[in-house]
């Protein structure tokens, strides 16, 4: 799920990971900045899901995405009930 236009994060791909645009679409690119990140994430050992971080499914997610500040954004607003599907996803 990408939360940003693809055209800002594959700005990112290019511009923070160098990847090569040659021939790859937004999208393409999108999709290989934020793979970029992960693979750093992990190679410095942060947690990259909430189970690595000690949470297990008894956790109410619901409640904690509702309990989230809802502030504007460069990007996009988001609502508690997009927070709780990101907090599903990353479980």
């Amino acid at each position: 799920m990408f939360i940003t236009l693809p055209r800002r994060t594959a700005q990112f791909a290019v511009n923070v990971w160098g990847i090569s645009s040659e021939g790859k679409t937004d999208e393409e690119l999108a999709k290989a900045g934020v793979e970029a990140l992960a693979d750093f994430i992990k190679e410095i050992g942060m947690p990259t899901t909430l189970r690595e971080l000690g949470i297990d499914e008894n956790i109410n997610l619901k409640e904690i995405a509702d309990s989230c500040g809802i502030v504007g954004g460069r990007y996009k607003k988001m609502t508690h009930e997009e927070i709780f599907e990101i907090f599903k996803e990353v479980m």
